[in-house]
């Protein structure tokens, strides 16, 4: 097997958290590529298919294989499927198929659909992050990033939701030498702030309560949900939300949605600014650049 598809055990153990482990020292970068829509030739699956098939039952855990064949089937199909569907393709057993469902859905590998299909979701990016390579879409994704940066001398970030929590999966740092920074990698509750906004902008009101509800910090949506949805309804009114030092940090941020090919809200896109960075004269010119860099990433997706 060539090298790109080679262990990466950063993958390992992003793949088998959740309480799942595998004693092996071998384990495909397959998934994570496939998992991010990018297509492999089949040379490569078939190799893939032999490592598995020359490891030893007693060093394999039947939970992870049923929940990877459940992520090679949705790779497979190309469109969304039912729970039935879903359970028939991995034998398993209606609970067990509706638990391992939930498990990668906290994880936003898969997302549940309006009509209660499932398909692939954003959140492989996070594993992607930890790959030999980056792949196609993550490096396409800061590119956008880095000439936004560049453009608006302010930081800015890509952000997912992950279960009920947002968490920056890509960065650009702002050129100039006094800047809002910060790290990829932080979670925060999801309905907090801007971002929160924009990644909640799809979600029905009394989904965004109940995430509400579930919060342990307390902050300021937790405490007042009407302020959190007043936010959602402006991000769904204008497609965008901007935020005036009205955080914990009391940093500035302008947030956007990012959409995957199907409508649904896979990411959001934010500039962040302290003091002078957004005025009433320069916010229709920063709205109008992170525009643009959304519509860039959206391509890709």
């Amino acid at each position: 097997m060539s090298p790109l598809y080679e262990t990466d055990m950063g993958i390992l153990l992003s793949v088998v958290q959740n309480g799942f482990s595998v004693s092996t020292e071998k384990f495909s970068v397959f998934f994570a590529f496939r998992l991010a829509f990018v297509s492999v030739d089949d040379i490569v699956v078939s190799e893939m298919k032999k490592d598995f098939s020359n490891m030893k039952n007693e060093n394999t855990v039947p939970a992870v294989d049923k929940a990877l064949a459940i992520i090679e089937f949705l790779c497979a199909q190309g469109r969304p499927v039912t729970q039935i569907e879903i359970n028939r393709s991995a034998g398993v057993t209606p609970t067990t198929g509706y638990r391992i469902v939930q498990s990668l859905m906290k994880h936003n590998w898969i997302r549940r659909n309006p009509n209660n299909t499932y398909s692939l979701s954003i959140g492989m990016v996070g594993v992607l992050m930890h790959s030999q390579r980056n792949g196609f879409l993550f490096s396409a994704a800061q590119s956008v990033l880095d000439r936004l940066s560049m453009e608006t001398k302010l930081t800015c970030k890509l952000s997912i939701r992950q279960w009920n929590e947002q968490v920056a999966v890509l960065r650009a740092e702002s050129p100039e030498p006094f800047a809002v920074g910060g790290k990829n990698g932080v979670r925060f509750p999801v309905i907090e702030g801007s971002v929160g906004a924009a990644l909640l902008a799809g979600e029905s009101d009394d989904e965004i309560r109940a995430l509400a509800e579930r919060t342990a910090d307390d902050i300021a949506e937790k405490r007042d949900v009407n302020l959190l949805l007043r936010r959602v309804s402006e991000v769904r009114a204008k497609g965008w939300i901007f935020n005036r030092g009205n955080s914990r940090w009391r940093v500035d941020a302008l947030s956007m949605p990012v959409h995957d090919s199907g409508g649904m809200v896979a990411a959001a896109l934010t500039l962040l600014g302290i003091q002078d960075d957004f005025t009433d004269s320069n916010l229709p010119k920063r709205v109008a650049a992170l525009e643009r860099a959304v519509a860039e990433i959206e391509k890709e997706l």
